[in-house]
């Protein structure tokens, strides 16, 4: 099955400034932004009220940072490859742990969205009759006349060092030609910066490897 990579989110929380000092302040805010916005492609700096925290806004609504301690979030479309987003990823949290003063990251968290074309552009009945195995006697039971209804599915795989939380449903935004695939990957504990990019890798090849040959078995399913 085609995956096509969509989307990036990569978050993780930050340890508390220690008694007495301020973490974040309006001049780190606007250090971070002048270094980000231009290499990043930011477009607008939203400073909260007391400038504890701010968000950078991307030209896509895809893309942008959220750094509102203790949580720091990087966003982006995937324009080319899910790896060189979580290469740009990387860059974005080394400049704000800089600029904060914080070499540690606690709970990592990362979001892959992918959608995956289908043959006969029929993600609905993929969902309804491959994933669910829903006769069309249960369906009608269950729309009580519709016929319009559609289902989703949510996974959740608990590991020994991380837990996957996979929603496999019909692409709305194509008229469910499409399956939408979302991967949100937790990873609880303490973590490095470096450890960023692999995580994000591993949840990529989680998706790309295990769930594509999982898809590709129900699409051979009659």
């Amino acid at each position: 099955m085609q995956l096509i990579p969509k989307a990036l989110v990569v978050g993780g929380l930050i340890p508390p400034a220690p008694p007495g000092q301020q973490q974040v302040t309006a001049d780190r805010l606007n250090r971070i932004w002048s270094e980000l916005a231009p290499t990043h492609g930011f477009i607008q700096l939203q400073m909260s009220p007391d400038q504890s925290g701010a968000e950078f806004v991307g030209r896509a609504p895809e893309n942008g940072v959220t750094i509102q301690p203790p949580l720091i979030q990087a966003r982006a479309q995937i324009g080319s490859t899910a790896q060189q987003a979580a290469d740009s990823a990387l860059a974005i949290f080394a400049v704000i742990l800089r600029h904060l003063g914080v070499q540690q990251l606690f709970n990592v968290g990362i979001r892959h969205v992918y959608n995956a074309p289908l043959p006969d552009n029929d993600a609905r009945g993929f969902v309804l009759r491959r994933v669910l195995s829903a006769t069309d006697e249960r369906l009608s039971e269950l729309a009580t006349g519709s016929t319009s209804l559609w289902g989703g599915v949510k996974y959740v795989v608990p590991l020994p060092d991380r837990q996957y939380t996979l929603t496999v449903e019909p692409l709305q935004l194509d008229e469910m030609r499409s399956l939408y695939i979302d991967l949100d990957a937790q990873f609880p504990g303490e973590a490095s910066l470096d450890s960023i990019t692999g995580r994000a890798a591993d949840a990529q090849a989680y998706i790309t490897s295990t769930v594509d040959r999982y898809l590709d078995q129900l699409s051979e399913i009659h």
